[in-house]
């Protein structure tokens, strides 16, 4: 192709120039220009063919290369962060899960320990009450003890009495009812205590 053109080269070159010149007008045909605009065109076109375009081409097959290496780890880091995100959403629902069931244990016991103390309190409350009872019985049987002996020792002393003298029946009547009203005195008071 480059022989084809050095030989066309002096037909081009003499058809280019002019015999004489001539002032052309801007809507004039010179086909001596033409050629050689078309010789140049070819000539760059076959240098360009020839050393340049494939150094371009090759850079933009690099770039598009890189361009899919960077489409495909952007697809794996997304895929990569997906996962991690499923991850840590069940790591979450976990310890959510985790945190209930302990607020939930924590609920129970606290409803036990509650229980245990009122099961408490109230054991106590009845051992006080039915050791008050006991007391409350003790004392009122030891009142009630309290008055027979003082009545035993009252009876005691009216039959002393009655024995050192010797009573009619008026005198021993007379003994009988006071020692009765000494009893009811003494036990009036021991009856409202207890």
């Amino acid at each position: 192709m480059i022989a084809k053109l050095l030989r066309t080269l002096p037909l081009l070159l003499v058809t280019a120039t002019p015999l004489y010149a001539q002032e052309a007008g801007p809507l004039d045909v010179n086909v001596g220009l033409m050629i050689w605009t078309v010789i140049i065109f070819v000539i760059v076109l076959v240098v360009l063919g020839k050393f340049a375009w494939p150094h371009i081409l090759g850079a933009v097959e690099a770039r598009e290369q890189h361009i899919r290496d960077l489409i495909a780890s952007s697809e794996a880091d997304r895929a990569a962060t997906a996962a991690a995100l499923a991850e840590q959403q069940r790591l979450l629902d976990e310890t959510r899960a985790r945190v209930q069931e302990a607020l939930t244990e924590a609920r129970g016991t606290g409803e036990r320990m509650r229980e245990e103390m009122m099961a408490s309190a109230r054991r106590e409350h009845e051992e006080l009450m039915t050791r008050a009872r006991r007391d409350i019985e003790s004392e009122r049987q030891n009142a009630v003890d309290s008055v027979r002996r003082e009545a035993v020792d009252l009876a005691i002393a009216a039959a002393e009495k009655l024995v050192r003298r010797s009573m009619d029946t008026e005198d021993n009547r007379r003994l009988v009812l006071e020692y009765l009203a000494q009893v009811q005195v003494q036990r009036a008071p021991a009856a409202a205590g207890a």
